[in-house]
């Protein structure tokens, strides 16, 4: 099956359609009528019309979840660190910051830090990696060569 082509319909919509929306909507357009215009789905305008109707407003609502631990100024103290350390764990960070933070901060979170920094995990290395005569000799290995080892177990 083919991949479907990127639809109009996942993006968010703006202001203005909002307002077009409500607009057809009160002219009496059906939500089929009106997602067929605007080429959105039927659920995204009754679910526009739907805020409408509860709550008079069709703005986003901003501040959902929970507020952030940490201000701008912290995140890039924690980012900072992880570039020096370039190998430390979360928690790790998470004791070298504290400190300069002034309140504790979950190693859950040093970890989203990080990755909204691009920063994603390190970890040391705990095996020396193959040369590359080792990688092809690995992959050159025959099936009699695996029976053997396979035997001496």
């Amino acid at each position: 099956m083919p991949l479907r082509p990127f639809r109009r319909e996942c993006e968010q919509l703006s202001q203005f359609e909002r307002g077009r929306i409500i607009g057809m909507m009160e002219a009496g357009w059906s939500a089929r009528r009106v997602a067929r215009q605007l080429g959105r789905s039927d659920s995204v305008v009754r679910r526009c019309w739907d805020q409408w109707m509860r709550e008079m407003s069709f703005t986003r609502s901003s501040g959902l979840g929970c507020p952030r631990q940490t201000s701008r100024r912290e995140d890039r103290h924690i980012i900072r660190n992880t570039r020096v350390q370039l190998t430390a764990s979360s928690a790790t960070i998470q004791a070298q910051v504290a400190p300069a933070v002034g309140h504790p901060v979950s190693s859950r979170t040093i970890r989203r830090r990080l990755a909204e920094g691009h920063l994603g995990s390190r970890c040391p290395l705990r095996v020396l990696p193959l040369t590359p005569t080792q990688c092809r000799a690995r992959g050159n290995w025959t099936a009699a060569e695996w029976k053997r080892v396979m035997l001496h177990l």
